[in-house]
């Protein structure tokens, strides 16, 4: 197994499909398509996890700071890191979905929930709900891996809120011409349905370790080299 990093710092993001009062998985016997659902950390893919929306800079800072790690943990074996677009998603006004989470075991050793505080780093209540859409700052750690897949995952150990959104209802439906309250009124109600729905992925696997070979040449990490990568950030 790789070992986790140093804590990372990112802050300022918005929370995206927030869930960390408890562990959850994806059940893809629920109609229609499956369904996120809570379950207990033993359960087979149970985890705390929370998507986060970043700009620019913020995602390019992180991608630098997953590089460094994965270049200090790489075999001569290891691939190349996977470039930016292949790490976060890019959504329609051009900002950074990243993707932090933590399983609710390894290895048959239960996990502590992520610590949530408030802005004055008070801590929360264990059912704590964060919602979609808060500001927040967060503590992960970076683990590189390599197997069928590799890069570096997110494990995420704290969250704190600056920003509290107010907790919306989802309306299952699409516009329609019609009866009309007040536009400004609806929206304030709802959050449009495309929008706001999440979108599951493949949990990242386990990192296994590889076995080192007898000559190991080192990757570069130097800070040239590093710019040169975040400056053809979207090549």
């Amino acid at each position: 197994m790789a070992v986790a990093k140093q804590l990372q710092l990112i802050t300022g993001v918005e929370a995206h499909y927030p869930r960390l009062n408890q562990t959850y998985r994806f059940d893809r016997s629920v109609p229609p398509k499956g369904k996120t659902v809570p379950c207990g950390p033993t359960e087979e893919n149970a985890k705390y996890e929370t998507k986060f929306r970043m700009d620019d800079a913020q995602a390019k800072e992180l991608y630098a700071a997953m590089l460094v790690a994965y270049k200090e943990a790489a075999d001569s074996n290891w691939p190349e890191m996977p470039k930016p677009a292949e790490v976060f998603e890019k959504d329609a006004e051009g900002k950074y979905i990243g993707s932090a989470q933590l399983k609710g075991q390894y290895s048959g050793t239960l996990t502590e929930k992520p610590l949530q505080v408030d802005s004055k780093n008070r801590r929360l209540p264990s059912d704590f709900e964060l919602t979609h859409g808060s500001i927040v700052n967060m503590g992960v750690t970076l683990v590189p891996y390599s197997m069928s897949t590799h890069g570096v995952s997110l494990r995420l150990k704290a969250v704190q809120v600056i920003t509290l959104a107010d907790k919306k209802q989802h309306s299952p439906f699409g516009l329609e011409n019609g009866f009309s309250l007040d536009e400004d009124a609806t929206h304030s109600i709802f959050e449009d349905v495309t929008a706001s729905a999440p979108v599951e992925f493949d949990e990242i696997p386990e990192p296994v370790k590889v076995a080192k070979k007898k000559e190991v040449v080192a990757p570069s990490s130097n800070e040239a080299d590093l710019a040169t990568i975040v400056d053809d950030w979207d090549d």
